[in-house]
């Protein structure tokens, strides 16, 4: 059995949910406060100067516990880092103060990041405070304007109803229920009305940012990772299909972002199938998308394929797990995610014969670092860059490792795996019995093998017209389909028979 935490005093530690009631109450004092103080003294007076200090003491240890302090309103309470403050007596006006606050400024919240400053602080509440204020999307600009890096205003939050704590459900514990704030960080990039290849491709242009090797030579911030994660989250949340970017993946340059967005995609994908509530989700999509930050640090090392690795090769490629352990280490503020990142980067190689690094005999990897390393293996077999291990399709992934490779995996994560892309994924290009080819737009959970999929190329591999092509809602009891195909093998919607010449279109 696993005990909770404890305290120097040996008796059971705060949990941290309940740290974050307590705290997002004294933040909501102090916010109040600070807006007290600010209508009577001037933003230069130092007893508004001590105030906004007070303020930050108690923004400071939370940014400490969780990475930053996200305070939001939704539907008449009042969220801190997703967690809802309870409202009592003594707490009921200064909620009112800040519910208003929010408001009138037409913001769903505030979010303080590390490194805020007293200046930065200062020049906020300023913009509260002026008579005629902007609000809105004018009060972002504003904010954005004045170059405050260390808090922002969010001006929009969305509440998911099934994600409950406590795991006992009903009504009363829907008040308990993660909140998401989605300030538009990027307006290109809105995270709900983003879906399938784009909200993949979004996030491998935010990875690529995260991870390119000048980022990583600077504190890691970890908000920006769940920032990447996302759009994903909330995509398998909506009951989407994973979509798996393989074109990206040809390319050697984008490999290494694609690959982690892509192992990102179905680590959560498996998770949400295994019931992970949102939060657990975003942990886990953040640590699968930073699991490979250690092969930055061996690279200059490694110049052959791996079937051709020497062995000095062999023991630096099996050292990036420890070397991202100590990246995150060195690069990160230490909360429980970035907690988990470090396991996950540790450990995700390390489960079955062979695994890697060698751990004591007792270590058990975590279910985050086991779930990463299914989704590793799954997007790894699919994009092999060598010429003596070619790529396989996904369905040949699956078929390896539900067949040789099953010793490394949990049986009970292998059949997550299969649920959650189904034995035909989301974008596989497949021949049917008939001979003709369509592509599979999501699996059935009802039968893996009978997909939902479009017909593209008629049984004489003519193109179908839009207007023409068919789609099966599944695939129906007297089809099946015969053969799956490499994405790379499908180019331009025409699908290239083993050496011969694409079929000829129909006029």
């Amino acid at each position: 059995m696993i005990s909770g935490p404890t305290n120097a005093a040996g008796g059971s530690a705060i949990p941290p949910d309940e740290r974050l009631r307590q705290s997002g109450l004294r933040l909501m004092m102090a916010i109040a406060a600070t807006l007290r103080v600010g209508r009577a003294y001037n933003a230069q007076n130092q007893v508004f100067v001590n105030q906004l200090e007070n303020l930050l003491e108690h923004v400071r240890p939370i940014i400490q516990q969780s990475g930053e302090a996200v305070l939001v309103a939704h539907d008449s309470d009042l969220y801190l880092n997703g967690v809802r403050i309870p409202v009592n007596k003594s707490s009921f006006a200064f909620q009112k103060t800040v519910l208003e606050l929010f408001e009138r400024l037409a913001i769903s919240g505030l979010r303080f990041e590390s490194g805020v400053t007293a200046r930065e602080t200062s020049r906020l509440f300023s913009l509260f405070l002026t008579s005629e204020g902007p609000t809105g999307r004018a009060l972002l600009a504003a904010t954005e304007a004045e170059g405050l890096a260390g808090v922002a205003v969010i001006l929009h939050a969305s509440v998911d109803p099934s994600a409950t704590r406590d795991g006992a459900g009903g009504a009363a514990d829907a008040t308990e229920a993660e909140l998401v704030a989605n300030q538009i960080y990027e307006p290109r990039i809105e995270a709900l009305e983003v879906t399938g290849r784009r909200r993949q491709s979004a996030a491998v242009q935010g990875a690529r940012l995260l991870l390119m090797p000048t980022s990583l030579q600077t504190t890691l911030e970890v908000r920006h990772a769940k920032r990447v994660v996302q759009p994903l989250v909330e995509g398998v949340s909506l009951s989407e299909p994973v979509v798996v970017g393989l074109s990206s993946l040809s390319q050697r340059d984008e490999y290494t972002y694609a690959h982690a967005v892509n192992v990102c995609g179905i680590a959560v994908a498996i998770g949400h199938f295994l019931g992970l509530d949102r939060r657990a989700l975003s942990d886990l999509g953040v640590a699968a998308l930073l699991h490979d930050v250690g092969k930055q640090a061996v690279a200059e090392a490694i110049t052959n394929d791996m079937e051709k690795f020497t062995p000095e090769e062999k023991a630096a490629a099996e050292r990036h797990p420890i070397e991202g352990l100590k990246l995150l280490a060195r690069s990160t503020s230490l909360n429980p995610t970035t907690l988990n990142c470090m396991r996950v980067a540790l450990e995700h190689h390390a489960s079955g014969e062979g695994g890697y690094p060698v751990l004591p005999q007792d270590w058990q990897p975590s279910l985050l670092s086991q779930i990463v390393g299914v989704g590793d293996c799954f997007i790894s077999l699919q994009s092999r860059l060598s010429e003596t291990a070619p790529p396989v399709s996904p369905t040949e992934a699956l078929g390896m490792m539900l067949g040789p490779l099953r010793r490394r995996f949990d049986p009970a994560l292998l059949w997550a795996l299969v649920r959650s892309v189904g034995f035909y994924p989301a974008g596989q290009v497949v021949e049917l019995d008939d001979g003709s080819v369509g592509t599979v737009l999501a699996p059935n959970a009802e039968d893996p093998a009978r997909p939902h999929l479009r017909v593209v190329l008629s049984t004489v591999g003519a193109r179908l017209p839009a207007d023409r092509q068919i789609e099966y809602r599944p695939l129906p009891p007297d089809r099946s389909v015969r053969r799956a195909f490499r994405i790379a093998d499908y180019p331009d919607g025409v699908l290239r028979r083993g050496d011969e010449e694409p079929q000829q279109q129909a006029a």
